[in-house]
């Protein structure tokens, strides 16, 4: 009986072995491809005058720094994070986490910003809006829905953040966007979305669009 169960465990210890390996090739092909996808996207749109790139983990994502100089402009910095898809253990893991692929822009300006607004995706901060947004008591808070989706707007002036609105419903997919806004104590304007390869473009053209309004 014993050496039934050590075969048993030999057995299922080679054929997770086997499906670990090929989850890893498949899982960095994939991970590689919607990695150089998305820099080639952004450095076309963007067509920034200077760039650098640093990696993070293993074909699990970067950080860019893009010197634009148009008009107030400034910079770019964009972060992409990708599940973890070469690792059959921790994949599962990071799907309850992350959840799924994220982008992440920041677009910096050396000019003064007055107003500031914000749309949030209900449910994105786990720990609610009040938490994740400063000064959010000096600001005034309304709920809404984006293409059936519920979002809360946090601003100082309710014309930017229909701005901030109208640009989201522009996106081929809206949902993906869980967290825009304009942040005049920084000068900036923040993006967090998640990463749709098939809308990445779309995504990219209408997010440095806006980017370029504000500039």
């Amino acid at each position: 009986m014993d050496y039934l169960v050590i075969y048993f465990l030999l057995v299922l210890t080679f054929i997770l072995a086997a499906v670990s390996v090929l989850q890893f090739y498949k899982g960095r092909r994939i991970n590689l491809k919607i990695l150089e996808h998305s820099i080639r996207a952004m450095e076309k749109i963007f067509d920034p005058k200077d760039k650098n790139y640093t990696i993070i983990g293993i074909y699990v994502g970067y950080t860019a720094f893009y010197k634009i100089y148009r008009k107030t402009l400034s910079t770019i910095h964009a972060t992409v994070l990708l599940l973890p898809r070469q690792s059959l253990l921790y994949m599962p893991i990071a799907r309850l986490t992350s959840r799924h692929d994220k982008v992440y822009l920041i677009f910096n300006y050396n000019r003064e910003m007055i107003v500031e607004a914000h749309v949030v995706k209900k449910g994105y901060y786990r720990l609610g809006v009040k938490r994740a947004i400063k000064n959010i008591e000096k600001m005034k808070v309304e709920k809404t829905k984006i293409n059936g989706k519920d979002y809360y707007l946090i601003y100082t002036q309710k014309s930017m953040a229909q701005k901030l609105v109208d640009y989201i419903s522009s996106l081929k997919n809206p949902h993906m966007i869980n967290h825009v806004a304009v942040v005049p104590k920084l000068k900036r304007l923040y993006v967090a979305a998640r990463l749709d390869k098939e809308n990445l473009n779309d995504f990219l053209r209408k997010t440095y669009e806006l980017a370029m309004s504000l500039a």
